[in-house]
């Protein structure tokens, strides 16, 4: 065997014992409570699949939806925190990268489908209900896609991304936290469907219309899966909040919400997040027509050149 062959062995061979040595703990600690949360939600919509049978009280099933739907929005505190933290520390690595693609896909992927597919389900079954027949497979299919478009987008993330802060402002399809933020405010607002405390949901919404968010739950999570794999531009929301400046409307719409927000916190965040989803489409259709208007400009500017004269 020539000399080259057993060299290339050997590197060979060095790949395969090659071992992680060292881990950022920090981060990855951040990073961890992210994917605990998204565990324990998924326990508490389990917990309400077995609370869920027939004569159970309203209040009593819902209300393990709610402490799921408020672990996935803890599980964003600390997403947002993680990478934040490993770039101030300067603990960024790779290994911290894999994580927190790992801990995304179970809250942000997993956590959400489940608690709406079980969700909707479970409303499918109440008796007496003709809004929503009863289609297993097809709430299996609408959760399916939901999951798939999350393993996607936070692969293309991991690729496309680099360490550049321009690669953090705006996102390319909607980030898996924003999709699962939207899932999860509108399982929050059919929550206070039976709740006397939420005044202002019941002064915009009638009762029925409650259901029908039940009733258009498979449609969302299909439309979440396919706007995560756009290309729509949406900008980053801690980097607009901290870094970016906005007019006085801006402004005080965004105190008009943190008031909504401390009366009933559902409502609020079901309008905050379902502006966001349509901020995508609505940037990236207003940049379309902008752009098809400069190269007609330009095409008409090439057009009026007089032509060289020949003497």
């Amino acid at each position: 065997m020539s000399t080259s062959r057993l060299e290339d062995l050997a590197l060979r061979r060095r790949g395969r014992l090659r071992r992680l040595k060292e881990v950022p703990v920090l981060p990855s600690l951040i990073t961890l409570g992210n994917l605990c949360c998204g565990f324990l939600a998924i326990a508490k919509v389990a917990d309400a699949l077995r609370t869920a049978q027939p004569g159970a009280e309203f209040a009593t099933v819902v209300a393990f939806f709610e402490a799921a739907v408020v672990l996935v929005f803890v599980a964003m505190v600390f997403d947002a925190l993680d990478g934040r933290v490993a770039r101030m520390t300067g603990q960024t690595t790779p290994f911290g990268a894999q994580l927190d693609s790992m801990a995304d896909m179970v809250t942000f992927g997993c956590a959400p489908a489940f608690l709406c597919k079980v969700l909707v389900d479970w409303h499918a079954q109440v008796d007496g209900n003709r809004l929503l027949p009863l289609h297993p497979k097809l709430f299996f299919a609408a959760a399916a896609v939901y999951v798939v478009g999350a393993a996607l987008r936070l692969a293309r993330f991991n690729v496309e991304t680099g360490a550049d802060e321009d690669d953090h402002r705006e996102f390319k399809g909607l980030p898996s936290p924003a999709a699962a933020s939207v899932a999860c405010a509108l399982v929050a607002l059919f929550c206070t469907r039976n709740d006397t405390g939420a005044t202002l949901a019941h002064w915009l919404f009638a009762p029925s219309h409650f259901d029908l968010i039940v009733v258009a739950m498979p449609g969302v999570l299909v439309l979440l899966g396919l706007l995560m794999v756009s290309r729509f531009p949406y900008p980053h929301a801690m980097h607009w909040l901290m870094k970016g400046r906005n007019s006085l409307p801006v402004l005080a719409l965004v105190v008009a919400l943190v008031i909504v927000a401390a009366i009933e916190w559902q409502l609020a965040l079901a309008a905050t997040t379902s502006g966001y989803l349509l901020s995508g489409p609505a940037v990236g259709l207003v940049r379309l027509v902008l752009r098809r208007r400069s190269d007609d400009d330009d095409q008409d500017g090439e057009d009026a050149r007089p032509l060289p004269s020949h003497n």
